[in-house]
């Protein structure tokens, strides 16, 4: 369906489906704000449930757009396209290790195999964002003239800026990493805390990766941390803390103060900021300590 085709916004309410992103930014210019972007919409359709959001006026689906459905680990970089589904990030051989496992741990099977890792990315709070931050992902979109590149991390610090409110108004293309996003000698860790086993929201999620070198020093640290009712972030104060540093208990206590500073923790009617600040220090602090090789008293 040609751009040219479409009626003006005030017609009836429907789902749009562009074949390319450029005719979804085109439609998204033409509708305004009754509309919304989508590719599973499994979040989506629990806040319009739930009574959080507002059912829009007109859909923007993305699954017949082909440059959103990618999966490619050729030459230097690898890219997973916005609109691949979660299950489908789990099963491939290609992905990172720390998303496969971040992924794994989303929802229940059914959702992950319509829930895409471009919605995860969009909540601001998904679960796979501290995965990505610590890999050093980043983030391609649309902006209407071309493909802009920007790391997670800094995206994610222009979220917590605006306190996750303001609306993204580019369209996401794909993540991607350098092939050496999955760093085979480097220690990585992933946990999500939730209230129940499974399927359920987040409690708190963390994720970190380093390298020990010949003198037993961290190098390449990377530590994240996010939760249902916070934007994810990664823990710049204690990995600077921890870069080039010999693992110890007075490491160890300052390292544990950064991460209660650093994370905003959020809160909800399910567990306060400063549990999730704790939970999150606790959980970084002993990945550190057993995988450092070092314990200090």
């Amino acid at each position: 369906m040609a751009v040219g085709e479409y009626p003006l916004p005030e017609m009836r309410k429907r789902v749009w489906q562009p074949r390319t992103l450029a005719e979804a930014w085109q439609l998204k210019r033409t509708l305004g704000e009754q509309t919304v972007i989508v590719s599973g919409g499994t979040l989506l359709r629990t806040q319009w449930e739930a009574g959080t959001a507002i059912m829009p006026g007109h859909l923007i689906s993305l699954e017949s757009v082909p440059e959103v459905q990618v999966c490619e680990a050729g030459g230097a970089a690898i890219r997973i396209g916005a609109g691949v589904t979660l299950a489908a990030c789990q099963r491939w051989g290609d992905a990172p290790s720390l998303l496969k496992e971040a992924c794994r741990r989303i929802a229940a099977p059914s959702i992950r195999r319509l829930g895409t890792i471009g919605g995860n990315v969009m909540s601001a709070s998904g679960d796979s964002l501290p995965a990505l931050a610590v890999t050093d992902a980043e983030l391609v979109w649309y902006d209407g003239s071309g493909s802009v590149a920007e790391p997670v991390g800094a995206w994610l610090e222009q979220r917590r800026a605006v306190g996750g409110s303001a609306k993204e108004t580019r369209l996401l293309k794909e993540v991607r990493w350098s092939r050496k996003a999955d760093d085979q000698e480097a220690c990585g860790y992933y946990e999500k805390v939730g209230r129940r086993e499974g399927f359920c929201p987040s409690v708190v999620t963390v994720a970190g990766q380093f390298r020990l070198d010949a003198a037993g020093r961290l190098r390449g640290v990377r530590l994240a941390a996010g939760s249902a009712a916070a934007v994810a972030c990664r823990l710049a104060e204690a990995e600077a803390l921890l870069e080039g540093s010999v693992w110890s208990a007075d490491l160890r206590r300052s390292v544990h103060q950064a991460v209660m500073e650093g994370f905003d923790g959020g809160a909800d009617a399910f567990a306060t900021a400063a549990y999730r600040k704790r939970a999150a220090a606790h959980l970084l602090t002993a990945f550190l300590e057993e995988r450092a090789g070092c314990r200090g008293d």
